[in-house]
């Protein structure tokens, strides 16, 4: 998996103003590359909204490439930090707490994920930053990125609870693809948020309305999980 310069900071200004600075490009990338994409976005635009020379992000990154992989390895540290405390929950509740803590562990990770992609406002560069990753608009360095470093690793965790529920290995064709599907009950809010809006005729998705949302999400995995187990003990 390649990955971006390693930080670097001017001698004079130490970690604290050289982590500043490049947060700010880290931002300001999101944004340019959200909107117009990896070739569309240039250095200088970047430099410009981020409100530095645009020797600095050469400085920072060495190139653009550099930049547009730092955004991705930005995005994938803080979406582990905020679904680590579930995630790690999840992990305990596979070492054989029963099956109910097990869903309750793994209703939180969807919670957390709801929360995460869909609460008012928050992260929309990263929506168009993904979007255009998961579509294949953007570099393939960088998909590897998001792949590896989260999808892969939560889809791991999914399909090891679905195998403990239907008594197969987690890398069995049955728990991948079921795993998916289940994963993929936020997606459609998350990559076609407009047209989903749309349907149900709202403007938004306000905080009443995510709580709305993780609810039936969380009632259709507890369900569906549940189901599993029959099945499961069936064979």
């Amino acid at each position: 998996m390649k990955s971006a310069p390693k930080h670097r900071y001017n001698s004079d200004g130490g970690n604290q103003r050289g982590e500043e600075t490049r947060a700010k490009i880290v931002a300001a990338a999101l944004k340019e590359f959200g909107e117009r994409g990896f070739e569309g976005a240039s250095m200088r635009d970047i430099a410009q909204v981020a409100g530095v020379n645009a020797p600095a992000l050469i400085y920072y990154f060495n190139n653009k490439e550099g930049v547009y992989l730092a955004c991705a390895e930005f995005i994938v540290t803080c979406m582990w930090e905020a679904l680590s405390p579930a995630v790690q929950a999840a992990q305990e509740a596979l070492k054989g707490k029963s099956d109910e803590q097990l869903i309750d562990a793994f209703c939180a990770i969807q919670a957390g994920l709801a929360e995460y992609m869909l609460a008012p406002n928050h992260n929309a560069d990263w929506r168009t930053f993904i979007a255009r990753e998961q579509s294949g608009l953007g570099l393939r360095s960088t998909f590897d990125v998001i792949n590896d470093g989260f999808n892969k690793r939560l889809s791991s965790l999914s399909a090891a609870i679905v195998g403990r529920f239907l008594g197969l290995p987690a890398d069995h064709e049955e728990c991948i693809v079921r795993t998916l599907t289940l994963n993929g009950q936020l997606l459609s809010f998350y990559f076609a948020r407009r047209a989903s809006l749309s349907v149900l005729n709202w403007d938004e998705i306000d905080a009443k309305r995510l709580t709305f949302l993780v609810r039936i999400v969380n009632e259709q995995t507890t369900v569906f999980l549940r189901s599993l187990r029959k099945k499961g003990k069936a064979r």
